[in-house]
């Protein structure tokens, strides 16, 4: 059982960037650490229908996005959220091979348009989970 806690960016309100808004940054530590997405709200009041998908980055340069979950539809003038049960238990790592084969283990946001609030639940653990 890790340790849960709220998303440590904040509440993030997203830009629309093609490479995310940073939601949560996994520690570096001297044992390893993960990171599972327990809980996801959001708020949509941009006008328009707008998508959110969570995910992370590789180590390349500044990092290409690679998604991890699938696209949330956010409707409108409605807030939403994603319960543990609702969400794929997908557990995000720092992968410190080289290039496009690691990845830098912080979750980020894609948004299809900006100004959509973004809250998450991350449980941290030390050391990969075996279920």
């Amino acid at each position: 059982m890790g340790i849960l806690k709220a998303n440590n960016a904040g509440l993030v309100t997203t830009t629309a960037v093609a490479i995310g808004d940073l939601c949560h940054t996994l520690p570096v530590a001297a044992q390893a650490r993960t990171a599972i997405i327990r809980k996801i709200m959001w708020y949509n009041n941009t006008g328009a229908a707008a998508t959110l998908i969570f995910g992370t980055r590789d180590n390349v340069g500044v990092g290409a996005w690679v998604p991890l979950f699938p696209t949330i539809n956010c409707v409108n003038g409605m807030d939403g959220e994603l319960m543990e049960d609702e969400l794929p238990e997908i557990e995000i790592v720092r992968d410190t091979s080289a290039g496009a084969a690691g990845t830098n283990g912080n979750i980020y946001v894609v948004s299809s348009v900006a100004l959509i609030l973004v809250r998450l639940t991350v449980e941290e653990t030390t050391g990969q989970r075996r279920r």
